[in-house]
């Protein structure tokens, strides 16, 4: 990627940033009586176009909805090269082969869960996988899902679906990410499969899996070698942070790791690879030149629109403001 091409990307993104909800304005919400109090000062927001017809704090999810999709096709319009939004738009195509594959196992009509934000158009990927024939779907694509099929035949456990797409994902991300050469892009990625891979570790010794399990399901490709994660697998919380305090990760993993401790919630680590990933991010505010203002623009809103959604379904569930405050992500702003 020549930085120069992203002159007049990054002077968009630069207005664009400055819209991004401030602290003291989340802060209003998480104060609001009820969520129709946070839907108003939402409304005095750039979010007031994604609000337009809805009444109902219920209906939440189609304001974030609109809003997201808005995002993404806004930043396909200010990205000059796609890649930059594809790396971030490519959950939503596993997703989608998620809830494709589902969809013909059970026989459900399962077309309200597709998300339209991916990399390609997802419903000739349908068509054609509804009709038997994966000659014309992208290579990558079409080896998961020959992967998942396969597997299916053989084991009849379609809880193994999630598993398996899951790790044809991040082969995928990292693949995309590394052919950028941009170290932002590649150390986002390989920062995030080691979250994941410590996460699946301490999830799989809660449900009692063995380290054959744990063998499938580890995610290659990240900073912390396969032994190392394998390992963990017979160490309690402790001796995990121990061994993870001077990991790349450190400053969050250690942190999620002491929260679990107290409260059991995996939640909690959760909130801290979220807040580290932010932090990864936040030197793109000082990026003239190059493709990471971008890219960094595109995972505020994302972090924005979650916080608004545990914004908004803590006051559903009449949770206090203090209890909120704790579950809220760190913000780019």
């Amino acid at each position: 990627m020549d930085r120069m091409d992203f002159i007049q990307g990054v002077t968009r993104t630069r207005v664009l940033e400055k819209r991004l909800l401030s602290r003291a304005r989340i802060d209003r919400m998480i104060e609001a009586k009820d969520i129709d109090e946070v839907l108003r000062v939402l409304n005095e927001t750039e979010y007031s176009n994604s609000l337009a017809g809805i009444t109902r704090g219920e209906e939440y999810e189609k304001i974030l909805s609109n809003e997201l999709k808005r995002v993404y096709k806004l930043m396909r319009e200010v990205s000059k090269d796609q890649t930059i939004v594809d790396i971030l738009a490519l959950k939503y195509d596993y997703h989608n082969l998620k809830v494709m594959i589902k969809e013909k196992e059970s026989g459900k009509d399962l077309s309200d869960l597709y998300v339209p934000l991916g990399t390609t158009d997802f419903q000739e990927i349908r068509n054609e996988f509804l009709h038997g024939d994966l000659k014309n779907i992208k290579p990558e694509f079409r080896k998961a899902i020959e992967a998942v099929l396969t597997d299916l035949e053989e084991t009849q456990d379609p809880q193994r679906i999630d598993i398996i797409l899951d790790k044809y994902y991040y082969e995928h991300l990292y693949k995309m990410a590394e052919e950028t050469k941009i170290d932002l892009f590649i150390n986002y990625v390989k920062d995030m499969i080691d979250f994941i891979n410590i996460r699946t570790s301490i999830r799989l010794k809660k449900q009692g899996k063995d380290i054959k399990f744990f063998e499938d399901v580890i995610l290659p490709n990240g900073n912390i070698d396969k032994d190392t994660i394998l390992f963990t697998l017979n160490d309690n919380i402790e001796n995990m942070i121990h061994k993870f305090r001077n990991s790349k990760i450190s400053s969050g993993l250690i942190k999620g790791l002491e929260s679990y401790k107290e409260t059991n919630r995996l939640s909690d680590l959760e909130k801290y690879m979220d807040d580290y990933l932010m932090d990864l991010n936040k030197p793109s505010k000082y990026i003239h030149f190059g493709p990471e203002p971008m890219f960094s623009y595109i995972v505020a809103k994302e972090t924005e629109i979650k916080t608004l959604r545990i914004i908004m379904v803590s006051k559903l569930n009449n949770l206090s403001p203090d209890v909120i405050r704790e579950r809220v992500r760190e913000l780019y702003v």
